[in-house]
């Protein structure tokens, strides 16, 4: 017969134990699941533009060699992205903007590109077949003026 002084686990205890175990166990197994689910997959630099900023100057200091892939290309050397912005007040709320951004691809692959605002992890990604041309909302503000990032993801 069980009394109240026996050295066993209580039925509390034993599940505040177990309840342990499983947060810790999902916490390690969270942490794994999340960085690859983010992904740390191959990129080309970042390439900067927008509206009403002033351009970016260029890094004096290059990445090590190898850190970023390199841009697709055509068969002459032009970039096959470009990226456009564009900013377009809402019907209903004109002062609302909605922040645009027009991205063409002149080539015939298919590529993923990521947009960003510019240092800031907001961002969308926008696939695009060969050829394609698609005009995707960056995001909504007040403002006409921003700034942004896109880089190809391989």
């Amino acid at each position: 017969m069980h009394d109240d002084c026996s050295p066993s686990l209580s039925g509390g205890a034993a599940k505040t134990r177990v309840l342990r175990a499983l947060i810790a166990a999902s916490l390690l197994f969270a942490t794994q699941v999340r960085a690859q689910v983010t992904g740390y997959g191959r990129s080309s630099a970042p390439v900067y533009g927008g509206i009403g900023t002033p351009p970016r100057p260029a890094n004096p200091y290059p990445p090590m060699q190898g850190t970023f892939a390199d841009s697709h290309k055509t068969l002459d050397g032009k970039l096959c992205i470009s990226v456009h912005a564009s900013a377009r007040p809402q019907a209903i709320n004109p002062k609302i903007i909605d922040q645009m951004v027009l991205v063409n691809n002149i080539c015939g692959q298919s590529i993923r590109v990521q947009i960003c605002y510019a240092d800031s992890s907001d961002c969308i990604v926008v696939p695009l077949e060969g050829y394609q041309r698609l005009e995707r909302i960056l995001g909504i503000g007040n403002s006409t003026v921003f700034a942004y990032e896109y880089r190809e993801l391989f």
